[in-house]
């Protein structure tokens, strides 16, 4: 089975958070998987700057592996966030939106304290440095902790909690993109 961080289809939690979203916001909202528009990481730079342009809040939603974003996200964030476009003469696209960061992790909160491995709001800090130098208005970041499951290994009730974890997350998200909008 290929990691979770690499297909969509085996992140319970990340997969179930954005059909929550979809659910909630319907036509209201344009979910952008990228794993799944994009498998080849041969990005439509017009498709997605078009998305960008579209909207007043973008939630970038994503798992942490090895502390730090998928590879697809980063080179979206590469061939998207472009001169003329997201920053440099011309590259204002971007100015005023709100930008946040939900990322799902799959150890306890306690292994990011900053003892054993940095604190969350540090791991995301070249995206939100990104997101202010493109203008965007920086909303943080909301982690969901405790996110490890892996079928055959973990039980039925680990499943059930970190479903009903992502759950209870997905709505968190639904509320503080409502209180933005």
């Amino acid at each position: 089975m290929p990691p979770p961080y690499k297909n969509l289809e085996h992140s319970v939690s990340n997969r179930l958070i954005l059909e929550e979203l979809d659910k909630h916001f319907g036509g209201q909202a344009s979910v952008r998987r990228l794993s799944e528009l994009y498998p080849d990481f041969n990005i439509d730079v017009a498709a997605e700057q078009a998305a960008l342009v579209d909207a007043d809040i973008v939630l970038l939603q994503y798992p942490t592996y090895w502390f730090n974003t998928p590879a697809i996200l980063k080179k979206w964030l590469d061939d998207v966030w472009t001169y003329g476009f997201a920053y440099g003469t011309g590259g204002d696209k971007l100015h005023g939106k709100k930008l946040f960061v939900s990322t799902t992790i799959g150890s306890g909160k306690e292994n990011y304290d900053g003892n054993i491995a940095p604190l969350v709001a540090d791991l995301v800090k070249p995206v939100e440095a990104s997101a202010l130098y493109s203008g965007f208005d920086w909303q943080g970041v909301e982690p969901l902790y405790g996110q490890l499951y892996i079928p055959g290994v973990n039980s039925e009730e680990d499943l059930a909690r970190v479903q009903q974890k992502a759950r209870d997350h997905a709505a968190k998200l639904i509320a503080k993109i409502e209180k933005l909008a």
